[in-house]
């Protein structure tokens, strides 16, 4: 499953929901405010960093946020082309919001 989150857990529950319910083999999609959490200098990062699964940053909202050369490189980057290839591998996709 495909898991996309959209907002930044400094203002929502939402990434903290998600992690409730990654099963091995999930990947997650950072959005938006989501991005944040590639910020290695925040407690968000040190929760994630060891779930076991792929996360992934769409390019467009790190460049829309400044933050190019603050972003861990623990997450993989991807396109828009990227993000449309992460859903068509995804029989499931669940939005966090």
């Amino acid at each position: 499953m495909l898991h996309s989150v959209t907002r930044s857990p400094f203002q929502s529950q939402s990434l903290a929901q998600c992690l409730q319910f990654i099963c091995p083999g999930d990947e997650i999609l950072l959005l938006e405010d989501a991005v944040i959490v590639a910020l290695s200098e925040n407690i968000y990062f040190d929760l994630i960093k060891n779930i076991g699964v792929k996360i992934y940053l769409l390019e467009a909202d790190i460049i829309a946020r400044g933050l190019q050369d603050k972003c861990n490189k623990y997450f993989h980057v991807v396109d828009y082309k990227g993000f449309v290839l992460l859903t068509e591998q995804h029989a499931q996709h669940m939005k966090w919001a």
